[in-house]
């Protein structure tokens, strides 16, 4: 399906990355390991705005997704100039919000910012067909992942924008042990 939108390619960086099950602490935002993740990931946000990025498309599934959209939805209430885009795979995916978390985020998300609905209705590939939409309308990936999980829809994401020839910054999970720390015992 071709979508229209107004997005200077130049300008505008996508987001990939796991669930919140795949992620340290399965994605639990107290954590310590979870607010780094956060803060490095809202770092690399920075520096895309830095290099003129001012539109983000984030693909609004439970985990990095909702991660990237908070904190560019916070940048944007914290004054900064910036246009935030909902890719969104089929019509029925908000449903699919584990916890309340993400539940909420994602209506607060939906609710403020653009959006474009792929299909009414899941089909096998929708994801795909959403990854895809993002890498086509973006010059960056913002991406977040453990190397181990080749398979992975994020992988994939990354390897359609490397093969695209986006600016790809790859967050490794397995890299980086400050993570998986944990200071809450």
């Amino acid at each position: 399906m071709m979508y229209e939108a107004d997005f200077v390619k130049e300008k505008t960086c996508c987001f990939a990355g796991h669930r919140s099950r795949d992620l340290p602490f399965g994605g639990d935002m107290d954590t310590y390991g979870m607010k780094i993740l956060k803060s490095v990931i809202c770092f690399e946000i920075l520096q895309a705005v830095s290099a003129g990025y001012d539109t983000f498309i984030t693909g609004m599934s439970d985990g990095v997704d909702m991660i990237c959209a908070e904190s560019v939805h916070e940048m944007i209430c914290a004054g900064k100039a910036l246009r935030l885009f909902c890719a969104i795979p089929y019509a029925g995916q908000g449903s699919e919000m584990k916890s309340a978390r993400a539940a909420y985020l994602y209506g607060i998300i939906t609710s403020r910012y653009p959006a474009v609905v792929l299909r009414e209705h899941y089909v096998t590939g929708c994801y795909k067909e959403r990854n895809q939409f993002m890498v086509d309308n973006s010059s960056r990936l913002i991406a977040v992942c453990k190397h181990k999980d080749s398979g992975s829809g994020t992988m994939q994401t990354i390897n359609l924008a490397r093969r695209a020839g986006l600016d790809c910054r790859v967050i490794d999970l397995d890299s980086n042990p400050h993570f998986y720390l944990d200071y809450t015992e």
